[in-house]
């Protein structure tokens, strides 16, 4: 369903190229064709900012309303019961970077990543907050998104994406 990370950069990408002039930055013209912001049902928080929408890449902006629409009526619409979830702890979106210690482009920069509780789930966290039995992570699974909290390499339980390892 979602392409290989391998080949996001590839020839007809759903993705496409976020690389601006020099790949420093990302490409305005991209930027504006590409991202849209998904509403979250529930109230986020990063840190002291109100987060009410995700930026991310339109090819899996209905896929991701689709997970926040499920985890929020798992939830009986209650926001306590997604603070018992760490679901409210929004740790980022779109982001235009490489991957950490990478010179490759992160799935953030292409719109399709996004951490949640970054503070319970530390990237190498080998006993991170999320488990595989998370609803968050449940219905980010269900909907066919990869999870970082089962790569063996490196786990990063905060970082869901839509692109195949």
């Amino acid at each position: 369903m979602w392409p290989r990370q391998s080949d996001v950069l590839a020839y007809r990408s759903p993705y496409g190229d976020p690389r601006g002039r020099g790949g420093g930055v990302a490409s305005a013209r991209w930027q504006r064709a590409s991202l849209v912001a998904v509403p979250c049902p529930w109230t986020m928080w990063m840190g002291d900012i109100r987060i009410t929408r995700i930026s991310v890449h339109d090819y899996c902006a209905e896929s991701l309303g689709r997970v926040m629409g499920k985890v929020w009526i798992r939830a009986g619409k209650k926001q306590r019961q997604i603070e018992e979830w760490h679901a409210d702890k929004f740790g980022g979106g779109f982001n235009y970077r490489p991957m950490r210690g990478l010179s490759t482009l992160s799935m953030h920069a292409f719109g399709c990543a996004i951490d949640f509780d970054p503070e319970n789930n530390g990237l190498g966290d080998r006993t991170p907050f999320f488990t595989s039995s998370n609803p968050l992570i449940e219905e980010f699974e269900r909907e066919g998104w990869t999870w970082g909290g089962r790569w063996r390499s490196r786990v990063d339980a905060m970082h869901v994406q839509a692109a195949d390892v």
